[in-house]
């Protein structure tokens, strides 16, 4: 047989056993000379299982390329210099020698031992082996359109050698998806031993890189757990890392996760909305946001209508109502009233010196933050980023400002389109109007130096995302079509999830909550009332001040009894100082003025036991840290570092 006859044998059998790599696998074969990946199906039996041919096809054509072109026998290094992994949801070692060759590969978990399956990778080349085990991966469906995501580590003691490598590989892996028309998101890193990790990695049958992946977005985010992370693909953790916005400076990243095996942003706002009763013109949305729950993965919506804020965990599969609570507000602690949107806008602006007029982009989200109802005003003006939270009283309760860099070719303001111009050139693009499309979003951002708007919306189930530049013209864009949900229906969620006939609800925890203090309504201030499910039923938490005493009570969703009662003597609401009151009484203590510092960010902590003010900024080349009291402005806590 010619070497002719037997590329075009390889080709005929690799269109059959795998995505289309065969020019690639032929390109490869001089290197293979003298070398033969020994292929034996251990596991004949194995069901639902079909063993990788692609290798073995490569390894003997290689094999028949050699005898043709003559053998080279040389002496094979057995020392380990490096270890590569690839992770998907199988978690694949192999470690090589200072040639990269491969001297063992090894499965970590029982989808690793279905990918290597029949394949013996000892003796080839990294690059060889690579290429195998991706067509594995492809052809057994654990890399497809919907899961498009991988994570490559490299742990080597020479890091130029170790950087070259993680380049290559990442390489090699994006051709091979490109190959097989997948948009890749790949994730690449380069770690050092460690033994607490190792061992994590050992008890779930996960590789090092997947663990210290792992390990980085808990320590990003306390409210997750490696345990309920462990079982989760490498597409979820990267739809995680990017849905909360979580930047890990140790992790490489190249394109964006699928999300299209999950029901879409959209979808599972509309579910909360079904399951509340509320229309998406009755409410302001503030996050939708991937999380993981119990080990599955969940949408995160919040939203807020009138004065309740909502929170809903929506199973991202099916769209189930996995777990949602309620909050209601009056007052903020230590406050008689509370402002609208446009005062806590006005006061915000107010405390940067600026107009309306100066300002773009201007954001005001309603919020409750450490038991107190804030608004959170963002917005811009030239190159600066502004954020302010202000209070139910018009008070600043944290404000800061960032400057971005520019990188001169900024559009000045008589070129800015703005938000509105933006969003219709995104349209425009798309082919679609604003009646054709549902939650279009636009804010402005800052991107390389420049300024752009991001501009989101979604047509049925189809989701599209722009960056619009500051003239109208399109930077860049992306378009992605969702799988069809299943059928979601309001009342569907876990046993807990809603109120039932048997549910008190708030009026009447409300009344339990007075009954026990022995008050009214009308007596009352800064009333609170939280809905949850804990220990298998429906539970309320009403919380109030009366008189210079806080009152705190969990009653019975069902039956309206007090599960516990607590009242604390608080000091009156009156006598606390105002923060501006509290910054001066700081800057005195540092001997600055106010136009000697930056990035200053205030707190208020009224509801403390030891009601203060906690105050951060910095002058020069050192931070300020203070806590000063609420009630007489003395200084509580005091820290500078340089």
């Amino acid at each position: 047989m010619t070497d002719r006859n037997v590329e075009q044998a390889l080709r005929t059998a690799l269109e059959h056993a795998a995505p289309n790599d065969v020019e690639s696998v032929l390109l490869r074969c001089d290197d293979r000379k003298g070398n033969v990946i020994p292929m034996t199906n251990q596991n004949p039996e194995k069901k639902n299982r079909k063993p990788l041919r692609l290798a073995a096809l490569a390894a003997a054509a290689c094999l028949v390329l050699a005898i043709g072109g003559g053998s080279v026998y040389y002496n094979q290094s057995q020392t380990a210099a490096s270890v590569v992994s690839l992770d998907v949801n199988p978690s694949i070692e192999l470690v090589l020698n200072s040639r990269e060759r491969v001297l063992r590969a090894t499965a970590l978990n029982e989808d690793a031992a279905a990918v290597l399956d029949g394949m013996d990778l000892k003796g080839s080349t990294l690059d060889v082996a690579v290429n195998a085990l991706m067509g594995s991966l492809l052809k057994n469906g654990y890399v497809d359109e919907l899961a498009n995501s991988i994570l490559i580590t490299v742990e080597d003691d020479d890091a130029t050698r170790a950087a070259q490598l993680e380049s290559q590989l990442t390489e090699t892996v994006n051709a091979v998806m490109t190959s097989s028309s997948i948009n890749g998101a790949i994730l690449s890193q380069v770690v050092n031993q460690n033994q607490d990790l190792q061992a994590k990695a050992d008890e779930y049958g996960i590789s090092l890189g997947k663990a210290q992946l792992i390990q980085q977005l808990v320590d990003q985010n306390p409210t997750l757990t490696f345990e309920s992370l462990a079982g989760r693909t490498v597409n979820d953790l990267n739809l995680l890392l990017s849905s909360q916005a979580t930047t890990l400076s140790t992790v490489s990243s190249t394109g964006r996760a699928s999300d299209g095996g999950y029901i879409g942003t959209e979808v599972a706002k509309n579910a909360a909305l079904a399951h509340a009763g509320l229309s998406a013109d009755q409410v302001t949305v503030s996050k939708v946001d991937f999380d993981v729950e119990d080990g599955r993965m969940v949408y995160e919506v919040e939203f807020w209508a009138n004065n309740v804020e909502y929170e809903y965990d929506v199973d991202a599969t099916t769209g189930e109502i996995v777990k949602n609570h309620t909050e209601t507000y009056t007052a903020a602690a230590g406050q008689n009233g509370s402002i609208d949107q446009a005062a806590a806008k006005a006061a915000a602006l107010s405390a940067f010196g600026l107009s309306e007029d100066q300002a773009e982009g201007i954001v005001v989200i309603p919020s409750y933050d450490d038991g107190r109802f804030v608004y959170k005003v963002k917005f811009w003006a030239g190159s600066t980023e502004y954020f302010c939270a202000v209070d139910g009283s018009g008070q600043i309760l944290k404000s800061e400002k960032e400057e971005h860099a520019s990188s001169g070719s900024v559009a000045t303001s008589g070129t800015d389109v703005g938000l509105e111009a933006a969003k219709a050139a995104a349209l425009k693009h798309a082919g679609l109007s604003a009646d054709q499309v549902t939650g279009l979003t636009a804010k402005l951002d800052w991107d390389d130096g420049q300024r752009v708007y991001e501009v989101d919306f979604w047509q049925g189930s189809t989701e599209y995302e722009y960056e619009i530049n500051a003239d109208g013209t399109v930077r860049q864009y992306e378009s992605e079509a969702h799988a069809a949900p299943t059928a979601i229906s309001a009342g569907s969620g876990s046993s807990g999830s809603s109120a039932t006939s048997t549910d008190i609800g708030e009026t009447g925890a409300k009344a339990a909550a007075l009954s026990a203090a022995g008050l009214t309504e009308d007596q009352v201030q800064n009333l609170f009332i939280e809905r949850d499910w804990d220990d298998g039923r429906i539970q309320y938490e009403v919380k109030f001040q009366a008189n210079g005493t806080r009152y705190e009570y969990e009653i019975d969703g069902s039956t309206g009894s007090v599960l516990k009662g607590e009242n604390k003597a608080t000091a009156a609401s009156g006598s606390f100082i105002s923060a501006d009151e509290a910054l001066a009484k700081a800057l005195s203590h540092a001997g600055l003025d106010q136009s000697a510092i930056r990035e200053l960010e205030m707190d208020s902590e009224l509801d403390d036991d030891v009601p203060h003010y906690s105050i951060d900024f910095k002058s020069g080349n050192l931070e300020y840290e203070y806590e000063i009291s609420a009630t007489d402005g003395s200084v509580l806590k005091f820290e500078q570092d340089n």
